[in-house]
């Protein structure tokens, strides 16, 4: 990915979390869809593909996907960028009532960013914190066993 795009992205989702901070207190109806369509639009941005081709692969596929043609360490940058829009997509779900869908984005930026974190990545400081701040807010008790396998395995390092 370009750097100039990167780093539109980076910002993009830097002020979709501002958004996400305000619709928290204000919950405008019209906001959170706004947001969430952002959000959706910053996905496909991302993967510069449409989304009903990324979403329908596996976690591992769109892993790789992402980093196609770049570097481990831009891969990863890629991959932690994803697992952040997702974090700020399950609040925007969450806040619109949406509970399943939030779920589901946070077990997805889990997986991710274990996924990530046990690549050993370039800067894990930085992966490491997303982790920890995702196990805090994931439903431990539904996790899918791939999740449940990189979390154990995460644990034991």
């Amino acid at each position: 990915m370009p750097s100039q795009r990167r780093d539109y992205i980076i910002t993009q989702i830097e002020l979709l979390g501002t958004f996400v901070s305000r619709l928290s207190r204000t919950r405008e109806e019209a906001g959170l869809r706004e947001a969430i369509q952002l959000a959706q639009h910053l996905q496909e941005k991302l993967f510069a593909t449409p989304p009903a081709e990324f979403l329908r692969l596996e976690v591992s596929e769109q892993l790789a996907l992402l980093g196609n043609g770049e570097s481990k360490a831009t891969a990863h940058e890629k991959s932690l960028t994803y697992a952040r829009l997702l974090r700020e997509t399950a609040t925007l779900y969450q806040l619109h009532g949406r509970e399943g869908l939030a779920a589901g984005a946070r077990q997805l930026a889990l997986h991710v960013a274990l996924s990530v974190a046990l690549d050993e990545p370039v800067a894990p400081d930085a992966v490491h914190a997303l982790v920890d701040e995702l196990r805090e807010v994931v439903d431990h008790e539904n996790l899918h066993p791939p999740v449940l396998e990189l979390l154990e395995t995460y644990e034991q390092l």
